[in-house]
């Protein structure tokens, strides 16, 4: 007989009986009444989660604001014939309710996907640097707060041109934000002369007109270079990114302009041509102080590979920054828990995503919008990976 007078008999008892039956309960009797209580307990729990976590709809929407069904349509899509006292009570009531709008019946209704391809100069970069994947993270929240999503399309490759362009032109997405592409990409010249909505991030061009945000390459650069001077360090090494991206390029030329505006002679032999890696990083250790005579100080073009540096040191009994002095580039979460915490040169990610988001949606809502481009300044963090050396 059952422990619960009456439970065979309801309907909660016969889906109580289903649950039991999945989980291997074959009938319900006192050999199994703790079990028979918790899948009790458990749907009353499941059934107050069903009820609390229901997708609000537009008609809920309505039924709270008390206006029409309409009323709250034209709010969700903008127009502009709604009171201002209407239109707060139906955004109230969208906020309390945690209402969302449906993104494909307002992109069917626009001729629209609301979705942004987003372009990365190679897969890799997802593993490799890091620091890609803050920003992208950070710029997916944008967008989604402005109703778009990001589809990662087709990687840059032999065929980008072809590829990434037919995200477009196959109604995929409604615009693209490509990443660190090369200063003469003629990728970037394709989507200006097919007039594709998009935006570029951590790069430019001088000869192609398109809107893109980045941050000072050379100036932050020698920010960093003119530290390491200020500490009494003359043998600075280099450890570049890939040359072929513009933020690279540009952080090499202000390392090199800054030693040479302030009388230091550039040496070949101190630059170590990396690619963003870990493994680079360390490899660029070994490589630079297995030289005749090495560096006091090394610059990284990004953080993760002067974490690579960092491991390398230690494999080899050199003491940062005892030894050696090492800087990155681009302030990732983890760098200040690294030991020692590291010195850095901290990206705007909040500012390039806000910036990029804008730009690619404005973009694509309105075809006169004017091209911007933005350059944003980076914020240097001092930790405890330098350190000052005895002035020759």
């Amino acid at each position: 007989m059952p422990i619960i007078p009456g439970l065979q008999q309801s309907n909660k008892g016969t889906e109580i009986r289903d649950i039991a039956s999945a989980v291997g309960i074959k009938e319900l009797s006192e050999k199994n009444i703790a079990i028979e209580l918790n899948i009790e307990i458990w749907y009353s729990i499941f059934n107050i989660r069903i009820k609390r976590f229901r997708l609000a709809s537009q008609q809920d929407v309505a039924k709270m604001a008390n206006v029409s069904y309409m009323t709250v349509s034209r709010v969700v899509n903008g127009t502009d014939n709604v009171r201002p006292e209407t239109r707060d009570r139906v955004l109230a009531a969208i906020k309390e309710l945690s209402y969302y709008p449906n993104a494909a019946a307002r992109a069917l209704n626009k001729k629209r996907t609301n979705n942004i391809g987003i372009i990365l100069p190679k897969k890799e970069y997802l593993l490799t640097a890091p620091f890609y994947i803050e920003l992208l993270l950070s710029i997916e929240m944008h967008l989604r707060i402005k109703g778009y999503s990001l589809f990662l399309g087709s990687m840059h490759s032999d065929e980008k041109t072809k590829d990434c362009s037919s995200l477009y032109k196959e109604g995929k997405v409604d615009g693209l934000i490509v990443f660190a592409p090369a200063g003469n990409d003629p990728f970037i010249t394709k989507l200006v002369e097919d007039d594709i909505p998009f935006t570029v991030v951590l790069g430019r061009s001088d000869d192609v007109e398109y809107g893109y945000v980045d941050v000072d390459n050379l100036k932050s650069a020698a920010t960093i270079i003119r530290y390491l001077l200020g500490l009494n360090h003359r043998k600075i090494g280099f450890v570049s990114g890939n040359l072929i991206e513009v933020n690279a390029a540009d952080r090499l030329t202000g390392y090199r302009t800054e030693l040479e505006a302030n009388g230091i002679v550039y040496r070949e032999d101190l630059v170590y041509y990396g690619d963003w890696s870990l493994e680079s990083g360390y490899n660029a250790l070994n490589s630079l102080m297995d030289l005749e005579n090495p560096p006091t100080a090394i610059f990284c073009s990004n953080d993760y590979m002067a974490m690579g540096v960092i491991k390398a040191a230690h494999d080899r009994n050199i003491l940062i920054p005892e030894d050696l002095s090492v800087v990155g580039f681009d302030d990732l979460q983890y760098s200040s828990f690294i030991t020692p915490a590291l010195t850095t040169m901290s990206q705007p990610i909040g500012g390039m995503a806000v910036e990029a988001s804008d730009m690619i949606v404005n973009r694509i809502e309105n075809k006169d919008y004017e091209l911007k481009k933005v350059i944003l300044d980076s914020d240097f963090i001092i930790r405890s990976s330098c350190k000052e050396i005895p002035a020759i």
